[in-house]
């Protein structure tokens, strides 16, 4: 038990697969993938390691990407002494299959559906093809060797030839929908002539070059935030995202009658931007397309990446509205949607009379608009009641069990809200009404959720059919560029929506050397992207505070306990020579840490269930968010927190094993019998468990010492430095955020000692009483303090209200930070916002939390503790340097 005690306190003040080739399935039983026959190579007199060399009249017809070639079974681990930077294998027939050979041994093959293209290829031509592999990916696949049934890595694979064979490669490539791209690899001093580009004057076959502008004053804006002296990419982004204004471009259109309430100019010239792209009325100087007249008889457009030509510039219809949180986008859209009534009528009529099949889509002039939560939908609808006079904009909830016996109101509706769960889950079961509808237009609500092209919630997202799609995101690019390429796509944006096509003009030209390697990023964001800040608002900067709190000797004796139990288990971990292992104990041991700055000694016991994860929801889910697998096991839905109740929309734990599932798609997995889709075995052991449980299903740490409840002890002094700062500023409406209830409890615990007033949100609570206490919070007679766990309150809601936002531990995430402040910097808000984060020093908090949100920014992508994070963590927090494994 806590008793309260005030210390003194200091203060100072960041596999997708290519749409542009089929997926190709692996057949052949597993037993019969390692042959030991000789076998001749395709068009290729040697079986030797490194490729013979190529006649000097070979040109490289370019390059096939996203293969995936699988590791050969037969119990025999294939072994590399040493792998160049890129290395490359000849590729060789095996019986009916193609396989990757290396000094003999035939160790990989191709799919079989690409096996038969590239033979087709290859016969009775004089053609030569060879891989490119990076050794990380072979080295993981080899790694994977024991204990993964897939063993598969990309792979690149260059085709070579005469040139009078050029038109036939690309016929028959084309044939399989294979289209050759630019070679990372490979090509040396070969010519390089593509047959799947377009042989333009000025245009060099594909080859990835520099977009140039004639306009004067577009060339000195473009000087102004040129970031290629910036050496950080993060930067240089946010430089190019803040110069999209697009002022001069924009007008002040008319609102219609049906909106209430008056438009800021900002939310009047983002209407305008929406129009003139659904009507295809932009400016040349914001098209990718150029028009090219040279050829009077057959003049066309042409496009400025890739040098496709077309009879006409094909726009996309929509775009990523990416102002800063707080600017009132929500008002946007419902004005946008109330002018366009009769263009969705027209949309309407013109497909109904154009629909002579009974299997086409019925049109619907509804706008979709999909949203993280339910609890994000009441907002949205709040907004309407709030901005639309009584009646003038009708609605409908696509959600819940109701949802099926009311699908005749998705098309009598002006707007039609759902989740991004609940499309996803009805996708997952094939049984998706939403995908039945040809929709007017389709909103995507913190578009960010869907960044990922693999999962099923973005295909879900992705296979519904509208006429025009908008983003509406602050943050476009979370981890890495990959995430504005799958919102590229889900804008269908031509050309650049195909993966390949945008990684190599998008991704690939920043990551060059090239002195205007961002010149690509910025043309396209130009075309699709609107950005303001919120210094147009002309609100009072916020204040920010750091909070740097020491721990008393006695809280740090206690600390270094735990840090050297975390060093003993990571030490046997290390023994066993397991790099699974290893990691995931290091990463239980960081939270641990983590929790101990929090919470002090209260609830330390840590308990591991038969799933290998902390028992604790909160613990759990944070555990999970550091592999980025808080996702659905069935639609790959975003999970935010985790509850077991129905009237939640929590996750759960599928079973025994550590894969959620979210409310929605729980039918379905009891219709399956409980057994995890994402396991290989019905058993559901995954690489969670299997490193974590190790056989002992409640493992514990304690901290030496007796600390029974019987005992009064000091509260933690971070929450002893909240408390100081909640009476410093108690006529503030303020929020205290953390990512564990656990925490929110002992605060609330403190509060209630010292007789302060508070209301409470976390994923337990049910739906409807989350909006209880947010209209108690928002009332002036209500609480001025609410806790609220991040997972539920983070994302979307509007708390103008606050003034005061409190941040008791930093996150692995940026975004998730930025999130919860932008819930108080936002339209409405009248006071001059605060924003205090809590930081213990020389604890993991100072060393380890900070510097990773560095590194996000920076772009650096991937799940957390893997590779050279673990090792510097391991070596930075417990003291324990680990080997090559």
């Amino acid at each position: 038990m806590y008793q309260y005690t005030s210390p003194e306190v200091t203060e100072s003040t960041l596999p997708v697969s290519s749409s542009l080739k089929r997926p190709w399935h692996f057949d052949g039983d597993e037993d019969d993938l390692l042959i030991a026959s000789i076998s001749t190579p395709l068009a290729s007199p040697s079986e030797t390691e490194m490729s013979d060399p190529i006649d000097d009249t070979y040109i490289c017809y370019g390059s096939i990407i996203d293969v995936k070639a699988k590791l050969s079974g037969g119990g025999k681990q294939p072994t590399f002494a040493t792998l160049d930077p890129v290395h490359s294998f000849p590729i060789v027939e095996e019986g009916t299959f193609l396989a990757l050979e290396h000094l003999g041994n035939k160790f990989a093959r191709l799919s079989k559906g690409l096996c038969a293209t590239l033979k087709a290829l290859l016969e009775d031509r004089q053609l030569r093809i060879q891989a490119f592999v990076l050794p990380t990916d072979l080295t993981e696949a080899i790694n994977s060797w024991h204990y993964s049934s897939q063993k598969i890595f990309p792979l690149e694979i260059n085709v070579y030839g005469l040139e009078s064979f050029s038109e036939a490669v690309g016929q028959i490539l084309s044939k399989s929908d294979i289209y050759l791209q630019f070679p990372r690899f490979g090509l040396d001093e070969y010519a390089y002539r593509n047959p799947h580009f377009l042989q333009i004057d000025g245009f060099d076959s594909g080859v990835p070059n520099e977009t140039t502008t004639t306009d004067p004053g577009e060339e000195d804006r473009r000087r102004s935030i040129e970031p290629e002296s910036q050496t950080n990419i993060s930067t240089a982004v946010d430089n190019i995202l803040d110069s999209l204004s697009h002022h001069v471009d924009l007008g002040l259109i008319s609102v219609d009658r049906r909106i209430k309430s008056s438009l800021l100019p900002h939310q009047k010239e983002a209407i305008d931007f929406i129009n003139q792209r659904e009507v295809g009325q932009i400016s040349s100087e914001l098209s990718l397309w150029k028009y090219n007249d040279l050829d009077a008889d057959e003049p066309f457009y042409q496009h400025v990446f890739t040098g496709a030509k077309r009879p006409f510039a094909k726009e996309a219809k929509g775009g990523i509205i990416a102002d800063e949180m707080g600017l009132g986008k929500s008002l946007v859209i419902l004005s946008t949607i109330a002018g366009s009534l009769n263009r969705a009528e027209e949309f309407i009529a013109e497909n109904q009379a154009a629909d002579g099949q009974s299997q086409r889509k019925v049109p619907s002039g509804a706008t979709l608009i999909l949203a993280p939560s339910s609890l994000l939908i009441d907002s949205w609808v709040d907004e309407i009641r709030k901005h639309t006079f009584a009646g003038a904009i009708s609605f409908h909830r696509h959600l819940g069990s109701a949802r099926h016996a009311e699908r005749h109101l998705l098309q009598q509706r002006m707007i039609v809200f759902t989740t991004y769960a609940t499309v996803a889950a009805e996708y997952n079961r094939g049984d998706n009404p939403l995908s039945k509808i040809n929709w007017f237009r389709i909103v995507l609500d913190e578009a960010h959720d869907v960044r990922n092209r693999a999962t099923k919630q973005y295909q879900a997202v992705a296979s519904l059919t509208a006429k025009q799609r908008w983003c509406l995101t602050g943050t476009p690019i979370q981890n890495s560029l990959e995430d504005l390429g799958a919102l590229t796509s889900f804008l269908k944006v031509p050309v650049l929506e195909f993966a390949p096509t945008f990684r190599k003009f998008i991704t690939n030209s920043i990551n060059s050397s090239s002195r205007n390697r961002f010149q690509n990023l910025r043309l396209l964001l130009q075309t699709i992207c609107l950005r303001r800040t919120r210094e147009l608002l002309k609100l009072p900067e916020p204040i920010p505070q750091t909070r740097r709190i020491p721990l008393t000797a006695l809280e740090r004796g206690e600390y270094e306990d735990l840090r050297r139990q975390g060093r003993t288990q990571i030490d046997m971990a290390v023994s066993g020579r397991r790099k699974g292992k290893v990691n995931s104990t290091i990463l239980e041991s960081l939270l641990k840490l983590r929790l101990y700055c929090n919470n002090g000694t209260e609830n330390i016991v840590m308990h591991t269930g038969p799933t290998g994860l902390p028992e604790d929801p909160d613990e759990a889910l944070t555990y999970l968010q550091q592999f980025d697998s808080n996702i659905c096991a069935y639609c790959s839905g975003t999970i935010y927190s985790l509850s077991e109740a129905s009237n939640t929309d929590g996750g759960m734990l599928v079973g025994k094993c550590s894969h959620l599932v979210c409310q929605n798609c729980l039918p379905q997995h009891h219709a399956q019998k409980q057994q995890c889709p994402s396991c290989a075995s019905s058993k559901c052991i995954d690489n969670f468990a299997y490193f974590m449980n190790d056989k002992a299903p409640n493992k514990e740490w304690v901290v030496n010492g007796d600390h029974s409840n019987s005992q009064s002890k000091p509260y933690p002094s971070k929450l002893l430095a909240l408390l100081q700062d909640i009476r410093k500023d108690s006529a503030h409406k303020s929020i205290v955020f953390s990512c564990w209830k656990k925490t929110l409890k002992l605060v609330g615990d403190l509060f209630k000692y010292c007789n302060i007033r508070y209301d409470m949100i976390d994923g337990s609570l049910a739906l409807n009483e989350r909006l209880k206490v947010l209209k108690d919070f928002r009332s002036p007679d209500g609480a001025n303090i609410l806790l609220m766990t991040l997972g539920t309150g983070a994302v979307g809601l509007n708390l103008a209200v606050a003034s005061r936002i409190y941040l008791l531990e930093p996150q692995w995430n940026p975004s998730i930070e930025s999130q919860a402040i932008g819930r108080a910097l936002r339209l409405g808000q009248t006071e001059q916002v605060k924003i205090v984060r809590y930081i213990t020093v020389h604890t993991i908090e100072e060393s380890n939390v900070l510097d990773r949100q560095k590194r996000k920014l920076q772009l650096a992508g991937g799940g957390f503790g893997k590779g050279k994070d673990a090792a510097s963590m391991a070596l930075d927090i417990f003291g324990v340097e680990l080997p090559s494994i």
